[in-house]
């Protein structure tokens, strides 16, 4: 039986149980919800992704980089 296949009969329980289950389901959801998505963005991944800004860019000639 695979998870698509899990029918839950809720009309069994009392109104509360299944107040309680459905409270239950919701704060599952929202903490697994957080987790999946930090894992898509690493942090790695989002440094990636942010530009890096350079206020004033300066740039050398071949006889500055190497001088002696």
């Amino acid at each position: 039986m695979t998870v698509s296949e899990i029918r839950l009969d809720l009309s069994l329980l009392p109104h509360n149980a299944r107040q309680e289950l459905l409270d239950f389901y919701e704060f599952l959801t929202q903490k697994y919800q957080r987790s999946v998505e930090t894992q898509d963005k690493s942090t790695f991944a989002a440094f990636l992704q942010t530009p890096i800004q350079v206020k004033k860019w300066r740039s050398y000639t071949r006889e500055e980089l190497h001088e002696r």
